[in-house]
């Protein structure tokens, strides 16, 4: 009789027993054993009312990844109390309207989640909690719903907004964070926990626990707070501790930190995982390369992830981008003593991945395109700027990432101008090419 397992792999399983203390029993059945967690729901709850926890988990921004966040946690048998922090009245009616549900379609087939908690911050920075039974009202109801102020302390947050969206979104919830609360950060790039720690968390005494994240799975937007599930992928986790970066010490963990990672890493339709800090760093670092790629040249071009690969001068482009991201990453002194580093971070095989990646999403629009499409700030800081940045300070001039980035904020910068009816130009301030310094 063959052993089998359902729903994570053995490589999954491994980990999660490593590095969470799950304990598995094997249940045999016709034809394949399972493997399945044991009084898995009564663990959960006794963890979080031990550590003196709600249960309960934040979701702060909610476009595609935070819904399927949302929606995820929601199919679980024994799903926790889950509220939605939105930051203005415009997503809240939006949210009215679909009847407080959200709507996740895979291979055609929407799946319909409801019963979410809601809060929402008015013009004077209070968040304040709409009850539930304002989701089932009229549609005829013109009356703003009963609200109540809720300042009460926020255990488990998951953020899911943009990179340069973080901090000011943080600004307005940290007076209910505390020493004790574990913030997951989802978002592209890299770089953001250092502006958090210096502008919104400056004291380390008083600094929430933070679980830093990869999450590769393929969303698109059909309506609101309905997505499409286009592409399986992983959600890749790490706590951000202070002991060695090789290593998972749970015990060093927080109560809402291991609850969190818990909650996560067994909700089946998320394929979430742990991984020690420095695996997570190179996961963290591959995407940034391709990030570095594919989202800028599609957002120049204005064409999908598959036209760049038909194209001789985008190959050109990509190659040089590579070499100086490659030359960044193998530079990093927080890599150093990692066996396998050049090679992995190779131009070459960043190459592969860029191609494989662009070939698999032929069709997707990437998330910077989106962005400039809609006239919004891209997060080329935290990706083409952040190998600028750590380049200089390494001493390598990363030439080619400087012009992407500063084209690509030249392109959505003129963009919202002309919405705005003018296009200032400044002459006094021309570069001059032969004092040219990449800070600049």
């Amino acid at each position: 009789m063959q052993s089998i397992l359902r729903p994570h792999s053995l490589l999954r399983a491994n980990s999660l027993s490593k590095c969470l203390r799950v304990h598995f029993k094997v249940i045999s059945a016709p034809g394949a054993r399972f493997i399945t967690t044991s009084n898995q729901e009564q663990y959960e709850t006794s963890l979080y009312e031990r550590a003196g926890l709600s249960g309960r988990v934040h979701i702060l921004g909610l476009g595609n990844v935070g819904s399927f966040v949302a929606h995820s946690l929601a199919t679980r048998r024994n799903r926790p109390p889950i509220t939605l922090c939105m930051h203005n009245d415009h997503i809240r009616r939006d949210f009215e309207k679909k009847k407080g549900s959200i709507s996740v379609s895979t291979h055609g087939l929407d799946d319909v989640r409801t019963g979410f908690d809601i809060e929402s911050v008015d013009e004077f920075g209070t968040w304040c909690q709409v009850p539930n039974n304002d989701y089932r009202s009229s549609p005829f109801r013109t009356e703003e719903p009963d609200t109540r102020v809720d300042d009460s302390p926020i255990d488990c947050l998951i953020v899911c907004t943009k990179a340069h969206r973080t901090e000011l979104a943080l600004r307005d919830i940290k007076h209910r964070l505390t020493k004790d609360s574990t913030i997951c950060f989802i978002h592209n790039g890299m770089g953001v926990l250092d502006t958090i720690n210096q502008n919104v968390f400056p004291d380390p005494a008083e600094r929430p626990n933070y679980i830093q994240s990869v999450f590769s799975h393929g969303l698109t937007r059909k309506d609101v707070f309905k997505i499409a599930h286009m592409g399986a992928g992983t959600f890749i986790l790490s706590p951000v501790t202070s002991g060695l970066p090789s290593e998972v010490n749970e015990d060093a963990w927080a109560p809402s930190t291991k609850y969190l990672m818990r909650l996560l890493t067994l909700t089946p339709p998320l394929v979430a995982m742990a991984e020690t800090p420095a695996g997570l760093q190179q996961y963290q670092l591959e995407k940034l390369a391709m990030n570095c790629v594919i989202n800028p040249l599609t957002t120049l071009s204005d064409c999908t992830n598959g036209e760049l690969l038909y194209s001789f001068s985008f190959t050109r482009v990509m190659r040089l981008l590579l070499f100086e991201i490659s030359a960044v990453i193998c530079a990093l002194p927080e890599l150093q003593g990692i066996p396998g580093i050049e090679d992995r971070f190779s131009p070459e095989r960043l190459r592969r991945l860029v191609v494989n990646l662009a070939r698999m999403t032929a069709e997707n629009t990437s998330s910077m395109r989106q962005d400039m499409q809609n006239n919004r700030r891209t997060e080329i800081e935290y990706t083409n700027g952040y190998i600028v940045r750590r380049g200089e300070e390494l001493g390598i001039k990363c030439v080619l990432n400087y012009m992407i980035k500063h084209m690509v904020t030249a392109k959505v910068g003129l963009a919202q101008d002309r919405e705005h009816g003018y296009v200032p130009f400044d002459i006094e301030n021309d570069i001059d090419i032969a004092t040219y310094e990449p800070g600049v």
